[in-house]
């Protein structure tokens, strides 16, 4: 096995900015996590909230539709009860 020839540099230099490098791709990835799992949550707070206002449309169209019909509640009631 060949080894790799060694050259004169600034090590202590070098290796420090290294670790500051490592360190700030480490706390950058930690923000990234924590933004990841904020997205997550938002994300299924929304999907309920769209749920919600799904249903509370379909209730205003129904609603809409009885008052548009002419019939009172008791004649829709009966009708539904069949």
């Amino acid at each position: 096995m060949a080894r790799r020839k060694v050259v004169e540099r600034n090590y202590p230099e070098l290796i420090q900015e290294a670790e500051e490098k490592i360190e700030a791709m480490s706390a950058e990835l930690k923000q990234e996590k924590a933004n990841l799992k904020q997205l997550k949550k938002d994300k299924i707070r929304y999907d309920a909230m769209v749920e919600k206002q799904k249903k509370q449309d379909e209730i205003q169209k129904a609603a809409e539709l009885l008052v548009s019909s002419g019939k009172s509640l008791e004649e829709i009631e009966e009708f539904l009860s069949r």
